[in-house]
């Protein structure tokens, strides 16, 4: 019934395997400790001898890394990694604010940089929000126009250790290929292209309906302002100017992957609302009352059961049925489910009552087999 359901990727945080390492025990105790209470499984480095170690035996889904250790700088470590262990994630845990430093560490593969200084509440927060990223990124599908093989080869250094799925054009009319065989979420196009000029490109995809919403980022080096603004009149909806911050061109990216993870978490929440609401409205009569015992919302049966024409749900029932009137309202007043039962023209109904937020709350009205003579 609810396929929505299938295109989220679920982890567990128990068999996800997160290495710090930093030599400052008090941090990275600290860390370590607030990581488990979420239900990561965490081994812990002081040096990059230990951490080497930990790597060569055991299966290390992400590292936090001190770029600063005893034994050597953290830099070491990442081109280590990236001969011996391509397929670990890597984010740098520092204090250094170089942005020079910080351009060249995205380009040898690091997925993300946290800064010390905040409370291991908030950095648990930035991990946790990372791994989702890492989650849901290989459901992405990123299209990269250059002609250009340089250019192809470092953007795909940069957003390869997130698990974006990669495809490359070299022109406008691989470009175009592509986009009838494979389902594209991000085209990042390049403006000078050998068979076609990047704006004719830009404007012969958003000219198609079917691409209209589709999110293109320009990475060109051509800085012109009057390209600049083109571009954005003809639907781009990010120019990059070669050279670019590796930094800067993730982020703009993370941001579309995650619009667009939760819009489909929005489509899949309301087909399953729909799918709900049709479910009751087939098996059950169902009111939603608010703290006056308004009636908000009614089904069919609801009407069909109680013959009500009223607007208060006081009015259809307060000649006889008080206890029932008191159940409803000690559900309202204490906020807590209640189960009861309704003796109504000689039928026993069950009903179920449940608070909503804003002081409402649903009824649901379940008839019984038993039927009084």
């Amino acid at each position: 019934m609810f396929l929505c359901l299938e295109e989220k990727k679920f982890v567990s945080k128990q068999a996800f395997h997160i290495l710090i390492v930093e030599d400052a025990r008090v941090i990275n105790d600290k860390l370590t400790k607030s990581l488990k209470k979420e239900d990561y499984h965490c081994s812990q480095a002081y040096t990059l001898e230990e951490a080497h170690k930990i790597v060569e035996e055991e299966d290390v889904d992400l590292i936090i890394l001190d770029l600063h250790l005893p034994d050597g700088d953290g830099e070491e470590f990442l081109h280590l990694l990236k001969t011996e262990k391509p397929q670990t994630k890597v984010v740098v845990f520092t204090a250094d604010d170089d942005l020079a430093r910080r351009d060249e560490l995205f380009r040898l593969g690091i997925v993300d940089y946290i800064f010390k200084g905040k409370n291991s509440a908030l950095i648990q927060h930035e991990i946790s929000s990372i791994i989702t990223t890492l989650t849901i990124a290989p459901q992405y599908t990123i299209l990269i126009v250059d002609d250009s093989f340089t250019s192809r080869k470092i953007i795909k250094s940069i957003l390869s250790p997130m698990g974006y799925n990669l495809l490359e054009a070299a022109n406008a009319a691989e470009a175009f290929s592509i986009l009838q065989q494979y389902k594209v979420d991000l085209v990042l196009l390049d403006m000078e292209l050998p068979d076609m000029n990047g704006m004719e490109v830009l404007k012969t995809i958003k000219s198609k309906l079917e691409y209209f919403h589709l999110p293109i980022y320009i990475v060109s080096s051509d800085s012109h302002i009057e390209t600049v603004r083109n571009a954005y009149k003809e639907g781009a909806m990010h120019y990059f100017t070669k050279p670019f911050s590796p930094e800067e061109l993730k982020l703009k990216i993370e941001q579309i992957v995650k619009l667009k993870y939760n819009h489909k978490q929005l489509q899949c929440q309301a087909r399953i609302s729909n799918s709900c609401q049709e479910f009751f409205d087939h098996f059950y009569a169902v009111a939603v009352v608010d703290s006056k015992l308004s009636l908000l919302y009614t089904n069919e049966k609801f009407s069909s059961l109680f013959e009500a024409a009223s607007s208060s749900l006081f009015e259809i029932f307060q000649k006889r049925y008080d206890t029932f009137l008191g159940d409803i309202l000690m559900a309202l007043k204490e906020h807590k489910n209640v189960e009861t039962k309704l003796h109504y023209n000689k039928r026993d109904i069950l009903v179920k009552i449940f608070p909503l937020e804003d002081a409402k709350l649903l009824l649901v009205f379940e008839h019984t087999q038993s039927i009084t003579p």
